[in-house]
């Protein structure tokens, strides 16, 4: 009885046989040996070695290939239990096909040389893959693994050495799958697609330059990806992970590296991302569910954030240490907390909470021309937003503050408190409710808190406790208070200060 091969994997062996062009010999090496019942040895160019196996619910077969040379196949097929498959092939341009249907299967690809690949079409239970591709290349000059398995309880591993390397595996489908993949060296590629089931455990390492990992659509429970890639030009890319208890974590050393992973649906989820590097940029683009923990790291020049989450109780912590960062945190939904610490100069922070109460807020920014933009219920200013706690702390010069609530319905019972230290700070606010309690407190020169471009700071509502203090010299406080039981400090230190605040 022969397997029946997808027309997936018959494109995919196609593909693989028709991309491996001629190039350069290299020396031979020694064969290696084995004890397995079966072994075909063969040292040829352009010689293909097709074996077909069947044992149904029998003991099983052990086979062995081992081929030296130049343009070699090996095509296996294998129905039945308990089989181990076994491919040697150094030099060139060589292909190893094995196709396995069956439970207990142990697959291992071993390949030595350039423009190599390994396939490998598993349909069954408890299958060991394992692809080990050594040799050099670069553009054109490549080696290449693909997994195709349907199954439960997959443990894939893969290792590639220096050169222009592609890992790829497609439609994994069961519970309790382990992959791991290293590469490196320069144009390093993995790609996971449609991996479906349970405790499913995902590593990737790469170690050079253009290396890329993307992930489309992991659906299962308690998922784990853990990718690792040191060097330049690294990029990563994760879509529509759905599932609850899912982990994952990214670590990117390097200049120019980005991470986009959008679509994450599934609670308990925990995403931590630690980028190294000059011109970093992460971006999220909504990610869906509840306690979500989101953890952003990013060190050195002009890097980037950008988190979306639609859930409740999500924490959302986001640290950049250098020049020129920008920080955008958003999020519908309730309980959330945000906090972004931001240590170096010219620094933007927008944090947009569009729809929810009981929303924790930290900012901190350390440095020069600091921006903090605080927004409740936007773009839509109809919805309200209750019951919030904000703090924002600015140290350096020329930094700016604001803080919008909804204008159309109220927005009740929200703390809000500024420190500003330095000189040429500005404060803006717009505050409709009751119950609110505001306080600011600015230290240094040329310190405002006004309108900004000619807007207003306004604030309306009954019982708002409203308190500014102010330390230096030429300090301006300027706006309008529409309530009533209201309480209005404003406290200044120094010369030329000016505070016109009108009630009504």
């Amino acid at each position: 009885m022969k397997l029946k091969k997808s027309l997936l994997t018959c494109a995919i062996a196609i593909a693989l046989s028709s991309s491996f062009v001629a190039h350069a010999n290299i020396d031979d090496k020694n064969q290696s040996s084995s004890v397995l019942a079966s072994q075909v040895s063969s040292t040829a160019v352009g010689n293909v070695l097709t074996i077909e196996q069947t044992s149904l619910q029998g003991i099983g077969n052990d086979v062995m290939v081992t081929q030296q040379g130049d343009g070699l196949e090996a095509n296996i097929t294998s129905l039945g239990d308990n089989n181990s498959i076994s491919v040697d092939q150094k030099q060139f341009q060589n292909l190893s096909l094995t196709y396995t249907t069956g439970d207990n299967n142990t697959l291992s690809h071993t390949q030595d040389g350039e423009v190599n690949g390994a396939l490998s079409d598993i349909t069954g239970n408890d299958n060991t893959v394992t692809v080990a591709q050594y040799g050099t290349g670069f553009f054109g000059i490549n080696n290449e693994a693909i997994n195709v398995v349907q199954g439960d309880s997959n443990d894939i591993e893969v290792t590639q050495q220096d050169g222009g390397h592609w890992f790829y595996n497609f439609d994994l489908q069961g519970s309790g799958n382990q992959i791991s993949a290293s590469q490196a060296g320069l144009l390093n590629e993995a790609t996971l697609s449609l991996i479906s089931g349970d405790e499913n455990t995902i590593e990737v390492t790469q170690n050079g330059l253009f290396n890329a990992f993307t992930l489309n659509e992991l659906v299962g429970n308690a998922n784990e990806v853990v990718i690792d890639q040191d060097g330049n030009f690294n990029a990563v890319t994760a879509l529509s992970m759905r599932g609850d208890d899912n982990s994952l974590e990214i670590e990117q050393a390097g200049d120019s590296n980005t991470a986009s992973f959008a679509a994450v649906e599934g609670n308990d989820n925990d995403l931590a991302l630690d980028q190294e590097g000059n011109s970093n940029s992460f971006t999220s683009e909504l990610f869906a569910g509840n306690d979500n923990q989101v953890s952003v790291d990013q060190q050195q020049d002009n890097n980037q954030v950008g988190v979306d989450v639609l859930g409740d109780n999500n924490e959302l912590t986001v640290m950049q240490n250098g020049a020129m960062n920008e920080t955008y945190l958003g999020a519908i939904g309730a309980d959330n907390e945000f906090s972004s610490t931001q240590i170096g100069s010219e620094n933007s922070a927008h944090i947009a909470n569009f729809n929810g109460d009981g929303n924790d807020v930290d900012l901190a920014q350390a440095g020069d021309m600091n921006t903090a933009l605080i927004q409740s219920s936007y773009p839509d200013t109809s919805l309200t937003s209750n019951d919030n706690d904000i703090n924002i702390n600015q140290l350096g010069s020329t930094n700016e503050a604001v803080i919008t609530f909804a204008s159309v319905i109220d927005s009740n019972n929200n703390t809000v408190d500024f420190v500003q230290s330095g000189d040429l700070n500005a404060i803006d606010l717009v505050m409709e409710g009751s119950n609110h309690s505001i306080d600011i407190a600015q230290q240094g020169d040329m310190n405002m808190v006004a309108g900004i471009d000619g807007g207003a700071f306004v604030v309306g509502g009954d019982n708002i406790n409203f308190e500014v203090s102010q330390v230096g010299n030429g300090n301006l406080v300027e706006g309008y208070i529409t309530n009533s039981n209201s309480s209005v400090i404003i406290t200044q230190v120094g010369d030329y200060n000016t505070a016109t605040v009108t009630q009504e």
